[in-house]
């Protein structure tokens, strides 16, 4: 037996002698490995671990023969190709015509990083393209696979990953569900133009709801996704998200949306609005002024832009953008800018509020805009004494009510230094604050309020460690002292503004003497098995008659897949209870739940009664069923919020999720908010990879 050798100038030979032009270039070089070879004639025979290099591409086999009459290449017995993309070939034999290019395969399977594979009795490939006839292929096992299409003619570019099937059939095991004449996909995982899955839905009201995005790859930086849908009994409608790259350093997306009522729907439910409309942005970018900003700075920008003319044009869309930010009755927008360096930060805010039970928004304060400048902390005299300097402006606006503006400057003077050998820390700050705030509506007919405070701050805190067999302890300790003096205040005093114009223009009160007391332990077992984080602090007023103020407790704890955080705050002043949360959790490969408590009460005005329970459950059977389910109770109104309870089945090459859910919709009428509690059921079935859809349906 003749060792294995390279028969480069063999192959060189063969394509000078063949008489159509060699379609091998140089960048296209050809190399064959074998452990034995023979001539006869115009053949040449290749035994034992063939192996056939060629653009890219490596061809195994037993055996392999070259005829030179016909410029081919045969390999048969365990035929295996490796493509440079990652595919993978078998096949009984293969015949490559190397003056055509082409391949013949014989029974042929391919599979490819895209989870399909393809099998077909014969199949040709000319270049990039691939041919085969009488064919199936499926993301399953290939052993009784779940689904699979058949077709009579299948036409795929390896290039592009598209491909094309004619009468096709779908299979479910071994029955066929479904024929089609002509489909068309790619199995190409970049972007790319064309229609995404649609989405199907149906409620009582609304009649049948049908969205179909189309997506527009326009460049490798931006895309555009077009979103129209109708609703058979409410309307029509169309949203539109472009999305961009303009910088190694920035993306954005933007939204745009209108949505039309019929009239008969909108006269039934008694909507504010029959035509729902708005417009989204986010914008981030991390060197916004480039080579423009001074030498030693950098900049950022982000932009948060929300605005609609009612809630339902959010509740419209089957996919909302998540990233921005919502609350239960307002929607914030922020626009901010900042240039900084090692020495100082500059800022420009912008916040603008959507209030979505109000019929307007004229009544709701924005600000447009904010002006920030800090100095960063740096040492004076000596290393224990530093001072920083803050100033802002703030623009408070809105079409009625109150509005205003103000100013502050601000300049803490600090001193740090440790004492007793380390053991404390002691700090003292004095910090001289001037505030100017006008009004556009006089307050004891006065439109201006100005003061000069001086707020003093002394503390000693402690820092302990200690290590344990089994872990490690640290405990923080401090005491604050605080006290605040009005110097000046001009005609207006604080004690005369009323609540509402100190709490909607951030009117800070001015504190007599307080002591805040502070204990704070951490434990870490060795090993991470447990840890264990205890607050408790509390404000104590010398001069008060109540004394004491708030008390404050956090405590959280985790042992091994368990944990537990709770938040406890009581008033002294009022002996009672003003906020308890509790949640409790445990998470493994099989069980996750969660169950927390919520408890607040609206002591100052500002806030609403708050008293929901939330629990969470999820059980995984095994490797392909799931369960889990979920419930929002809202005790002060007496009412379940939203539930919901579901399955999911995941095979791998397909899956579906079934789930029975309530849902509060908050909706703005005529005669004010309001809300509709939708009982719905939910079904989505996706074919891996090809996508899926889903049947969202309200039950009456």
């Amino acid at each position: 037996m003749l060792r294995r050798y390279l028969l480069l100038l063999l192959l060189l030979r063969f394509m000078l002698d063949a008489s159509i032009p060699d379609p091998i270039s140089s960048e296209s070089e050809a190399a064959l490995y074998a452990d034995r070879f023979e001539t006869r004639n115009a053949l040449t025979y290749a035994y034992g671990h063939v192996l056939l290099s060629y653009d890219k591409n490596l061809f195994m086999g037993d055996k392999a023969v070259y005829d030179r009459s016909k410029n081919s290449v045969t390999i048969t017995g365990n035929v295996e190709i490796l493509g440079a993309e990652g595919n993978k070939i078998h096949s009984d034999s293969i015949v490559f015509e190397i003056g055509k290019n082409r391949i013949t395969f014989k029974n042929f399977y391919h599979t490819g990083s895209d989870d399909i594979w393809l099998a077909a009795k014969e199949a040709t490939k000319q270049d990039s393209n691939y041919s085969v006839s009488n064919s199936f292929l499926s993301s399953c096992s290939s052993d009784n696979p779940d689904w699979s299409l058949h077709f009579e003619r299948a036409d795929y570019d390896s290039k592009t990953k598209h491909i094309s099937l004619h009468d096709v059939k779908f299979y479910v095991g071994e029955s066929a569900v479904a024929y089609l004449p002509y489909l068309s996909f790619s199995l190409d995982r970049s972007r790319s133009s064309g229609l995404l899955m649609p989405y199907f839905g149906y409620s009582g009201d609304e009649g049948v709801t049908y969205e179909q995005p189309y997506f527009w790859a326009i460049s490798p930086s931006m895309d555009l996704e077009l979103d129209p849908q109708i609703r058979t009994k409410r309307g029509v409608g169309l949203y539109a998200t472009f999305r961009f790259v303009d910088s190694p350093l920035s993306h954005g997306e933007i939204r745009a949306g209108y949505f039309k009522d019929f009239g008969s729907f909108s006269n039934i439910h008694n909507l504010k609005y029959d035509s729902h409309y708005g417009l989204e942005l986010l914008y981030e970018n991390y060197d916004f002024l480039g080579s423009l900003k001074p030498k030693g700075y950098r900049d950022g920008l982000y932009a948060n832009i929300d605005l609609f003319n009612d809630i339902d044009y959010l509740n419209l869309q089957h996919n909302t953008l998540s990233h921005f930010q919502e609350t239960s009755r307002y929607k914030e927008s922020r626009f901010n800018y900042f240039l900084y360096s090692d020495e100082n930060y500059f800022a420009l805010t912008s916040r603008y509020f959507i209030d979505t039970e109000s019929p307007d928004n004229d009544e709701t304060l924005q600000e447009l805009p904010s002006l920030q400048y800090h100095r960063f902390s740096e040492n004076i005299f000596n290393r224990y004494f530093e001072y920083s300097v803050d100033m802002e402006f703030r623009n408070y606006y809105r079409e009625e009510g109150t509005r205003g503006y103000k100013g502050v400057f601000s300049l803490p003077l600090s001193f740090h230094s440790p004492l007793m050998n380390d053991f404390l820390n002691l700090s003292a700050t004095e910090e001289f604050r001037v505030s100017d705030n006008y009004f556009s509506q006089a307050i004891d007919g006065q439109k201006h309020y100005y003061s000069l405070v001086a707020n003093s701050e002394i503390e000693l805190c402690a820092n302990l460690i200690k290590a344990y067999s089994s872990g490690i302890h640290t405990m923080l300790l401090s005491a604050t002292y605080t006290k605040s003096s009005i110097f000046d205040e001009g005609n207006l005093h604080y004690e005369d503004i009323k609540d509402s114009i100190r709490y909607d223009f951030s009117i800070e009160p001015y504190t007599d003497s307080r002591i805040t007391l502070s204990m704070h332990h951490f434990w870490e077992s060795n090993g991470g098995v447990l840890h264990i984080d205890y607050l408790l602090k509390s404000d104590y007023y010398p001069e008060s008659d109540s004394k004491w103020s708030l008390l404050r407790q956090e405590f959280d704890i985790g042992y091994d897949k368990w944990k537990y955080s709770s938040l406890y705050t009581y008033s002294f002043a009022k002996n009672e209870t003003l906020e308890f949360s509790s949640k409790l959790s445990y998470g493994d490969e099989i069980y996750a739940f969660s169950i927390d408590y919520t408890w607040k009460k609206d002591y100052l005005g500002y806030l609403r009664w708050q008293k929901e329970l939330k629990v969470d459950a999820r059980y995984r059977q095994n490797e392909e069923w799931s369960w889990y389910g979920a419930l929002s109770y809202d005790f002060e109104n007496d009412y379940s919020k939203d539930w919901e309870v579901g399955v999911m089945l995941d095979r791998k090459c397909w899956n579906l999720q079934l789930m029975f859910k309530q849902e509060t919709t908050p909706v703005l009428r005529d005669s004010g908010p309001g809300s509709i509690h939708n009982n719905s059921i939910f079904f989505k079935f996706n074919l891996v990879p090809f996508g899926g859809t889903g049947l969202d349906r309200r039950l009456l």
